[in-house]
């Protein structure tokens, strides 16, 4: 039987050299927000060598209490009311959006224009009749 194929193979790779970090902040503390913070927390176990190390930055949400308990609980570095303080936050590579529907469009747009990546748990409009106007800053 080849050594090269199968479920054994996936323990082989060996890793060279440093994975980059990338920095988070995920919108959204719920459901969403727990479930992907577990799947970051999680791609180095699985997927080796991995290609970026995700590093907890930020996690957003419009309730102070309840976010700062979830970045404490998630294990991340800080917490933010104001999803716009994300664009400014230079640490933060990626945003995650897994908050409610009415909040997908805005933050995402903006934080493409500032130049970070986006993972957006569901579609950014309801409908493809309307196109969204972002305010900018």
């Amino acid at each position: 039987m080849s050594e090269d194929v199968g479920f054994t193979t996936m323990a082989g790779p060996k890793a060279t050299g440093t994975a980059p970090e990338i920095g988070v902040a995920m919108l959204g503390y719920a459901f969403m927000g727990k479930a992907h913070t577990n799947a970051y927390k999680k791609i180095p176990y699985m997927v080796y060598p991995p290609s970026a190390i995700p590093k907890l930055i930020a996690i957003i949400g419009r309730n102070e209490e309840a976010v700062k308990e979830a970045a404490k609980r998630y294990g991340y570095e800080n917490y933010y009311t104001d999803w716009r303080q994300i664009i400014k936050d230079d640490r933060i590579q990626l945003l995650d959006n897994g908050g409610p529907n009415d909040i997908h469009a805005e933050p995402c747009i903006e934080a493409a224009r500032a130049g970070k990546h986006i993972l957006c748990e569901k579609p950014l409009g309801r409908s493809r009749k309307k196109q969204h106007q972002c305010s900018r800053p």
